[in-house]
């Protein structure tokens, strides 16, 4: 029984130290990971850009536990939407509209969604 509940704990544990996930078909910004990073050094950052909607990716955060912290603006009729996510040791930051970028870092559209996941 003991032992149960150590693998239980443990279990627990490990859950609540998951990394965050990246956002399904999200495509690393690498240009844009180091420019966050740099100007908080203390806090690394990876930039991420997706074509699906701000509301799409919010509910996907919201799905996998995150607590939402700072709603900044919500509503078809936005010009610009930011949301913070906390989640166990991570902060994400979700903008709209922003670039997103093919492989190659060419800009293919500027009405993609930037998610930016810091620890």
């Amino acid at each position: 029984m003991l032992t149960a509940m150590r693998f239980l704990a443990a279990a627990v544990t490990a859950l609540s130290l998951a990394a965050v996930p990246i956002y399904p078909g999200a495509t690393l910004d690498a240009a844009a990971s180091k420019e966050v990073t740099a100007a908080h050094p203390d806090f690394p950052y990876k930039v991420y850009g997706t074509p699906d909607s701000y509301e799409k990716v919010v509910a996907f955060y919201t799905s996998k536990g995150a607590k939402q912290s700072m709603p900044v603006s919500v509503g078809n009729s936005a010009q610009q939407k930011m949301a913070m996510f906390s989640s166990s040791d991570s902060t994400i930051a979700i903008n709209w509209p922003a670039p997103v970028k093919d492989k190659s870092g060419k800009i293919i559209s500027r009405t993609g969604t930037r998610i930016a996941i810091g620890s």
